[in-house]
């Protein structure tokens, strides 16, 4: 009997539209946990199963784990119904930040759902043939239990410490169960957490905070404690109170799994984190302020060294890249590290707003203008930098819509490639759905403004591209175009946009350089085999 991972990551409502070429590594942390207790696994997406493409035997499966995010709860609701429609008597567990919405369906197959870390959780119930009991009845105290309609809610009171890692360690096995494992970018896990436990006047007010000063400054916050429970963080973000301060995965880990998925095929690596400079900052201590100590940059040395001469070992042309990092924790020298042994990444800054009475508002821990000079350093560097904005935040005014424009049509175009946004989706467990923090008044000017913010995004992501017309990235050919006749669709090896490639051969599979020759949308090139 196979225990089948549904991958639901990023579905929505059944396919995903953005990031096709993502591989998250929540499955195969499931996997990983099943292959410890000698138990047959499968993973497979939520989209094959709801389209065919993966057919549900009927007597093959003991359990099915569904992972998924808050955006992806229709597909959710929708591979329940199927797998339970096929499936009378089966047991069904979901995972990931979904759970924490109540509503998300009430069905006699689901065993239970589990919030924030799982490994423990997870290898109990396969100990012990998935007894739920053994969670409920539990006399350790490990874990709290809710039952919701015909299922449970189960979290671990205490979060685990840094042996998680060693403990329960990612399936490489398993990453080719997806088809698109060769060209798509695989998720590593380096740490766990959020060192940020600032907390934004928005949250203060609507928690009622007591003003104890635990949290007043960033700099000097020594305690995840709140007298009034307020979530720390963002307040947009569930990371700190989910899964708490950082946690980091020991190096000689992060290359052994590395280096077997490369072995397995794997072309592109992205070094999974929150916050990549917070890789053992402070080394084993626990971290709750997002700006002292600095980067530990030894150990951030030891462990991209190591990575880039694993890289470069490799047959094939592969790429390790870094994605997050907090502006608040970036500095010329550490930048100059990764400059050196990750050339060619990509890195993200997130940004939300550029106005810095609403940033502050919102718990971010770093300021517009650290955010700015932490896209310069990259730049004078040559890494490719893209910030991330979030419009409809609670505490958006005309004046901070307006402010972020300015900083996009003048300084970002010198230092940044890509801008993307994001409508501001209320998160379970987030520091302003747990405070109720209200929405901004919607008032014409006000969603005025926000179009105006969302063409400007456009036009910039355009016009960066633009100017990659005549030059010449590394792609592996993935897919059939089937939007463009005789085109396919190609991805950077290492940073760059999606290449809409001709070619009147079928190309798929083959690793080649590609001239840029015009820009067909904000997300995606034209271009062509150089010979």
């Amino acid at each position: 009997m196979t225990i089948l991972i549904v991958d639901a990551l990023a579905a929505n409502e059944g396919r995903r539209k953005f990031s096709r070429d993502a591989i998250g590594v929540g499955p195969r942390l499931l996997a990983g946990i099943c292959e410890k207790n000698n138990k047959k696994t499968e993973i497979v997406r939520v989209e094959d199963i709801l389209s065919n493409n993966f057919l549900l035997s009927t007597n093959e499966y003991e359990a099915f784990l569904i992972s998924g995010m808050s955006v992806d709860k229709i597909s959710v609701k929708k591979v329940i119904k199927r797998i339970s429609t096929t499936f009378s008597n089966c047991k069904i567990i979901l995972g990931g930040p979904l759970v924490s919405e109540t509503d998300i369906i009430d069905n006699k197959n689901i065993l239970c759902g589990v919030i924030g870390e799982g490994e423990i959780i997870l290898d109990k119930l396969l100990k012990n043939n998935f007894s739920i009991q053994t969670l409920v009845n539990d006399q350790t105290n490990l874990f709290e239990s809710n039952k919701i309609g015909h299922y449970w809610i189960i979290k671990q009171k205490q979060l685990s410490s840094s042996t998680i890692f060693k403990e329960f360690p990612a399936s490489t096995e398993r990453i080719s169960d997806y088809p698109d494992y060769w060209f798509s970018k695989v998720y590593v896990e380096i740490t766990r957490g959020c060192s940020n436990f600032y907390r934004g006047s928005l949250v203060k007010s609507e928690g009622g905070c007591s003003d104890c000063g635990n949290c007043e400054d960033p700099d000097k916050i020594t305690t995840g404690n709140c007298p009034q429970n307020i979530p720390p963080g963002c307040g947009f973000c569930s990371v700190p109170a989910t899964f708490g301060p950082p946690r980091s995965k020991p190096k000689e880990l992060v290359i052994k799994e590395i280096t077997e998925l490369f072995s397995k095929g794997v072309r592109r690596i992205i070094l999974s984190s929150p916050g990549f400079f917070d890789y053992f900052r402070g080394g084993m201590d626990t971290i709750y302020s997002p700006t002292i100590p600095p980067a530990n940059l030894t150990i951030i040395t030891e462990l991209l060294s190591a990575l880039a001469n694993l890289r470069d070992a490799q047959k094939d042309v592969c790429s390790i890249s870094i994605e997050n990092v907090k502006p608040s924790l970036v500095t010329q020298d550490a930048v100059q590290i990764i400059g050196k042994y990750l050339p060619r990444t990509a890195i993200s800054i997130g940004c939300e707003t550029f106005e810095v009475e609403h940033s502050s508002a919102i718990g971010r821990p770093a300021t517009s203008k650290q955010a700015l000079l932490a896209a310069k350093f990259f730049r004078n560097e040559g890494i490719d930098t893209q910030i991330y904005l979030i419009h409809s935040l609670p505490g958006e005014t005309v004046k901070s819509l307006r402010v972020t424009r300015e900083v996009i049509n003048s300084e970002l175009r010198n230092y940044v490639e890509k801008i993307t946004i994001y409508k501001y989706l209320p998160l379970p467990n987030s520091p302003f759905t747990k405070t109720k923090v209200v929405l901004p008044t919607e008032r014409h000017l006000l969603i005025e403004e926000r179009n105006a913010l969302k063409q400007d995004i456009i036009n910039f992501n355009k016009l960066k591209k633009r100017e990659l017309i005549g030059k010449k990235l590394e792609v592996i050919i993935a897919e059939k175009d089937f939007q463009h006749e005789n085109h396919y669709i190609a991805y950077p090896i290492f940073s760059g946009p999606t290449v809409s490639v001709y070619s009147e051969e079928d190309i798929r599979g083959q690793t080649m350089d590609v001239k840029i020759n015009d820009v067909i949308t904000d997300r995606l090139v034209k271009g062509s085999v150089t010979l």
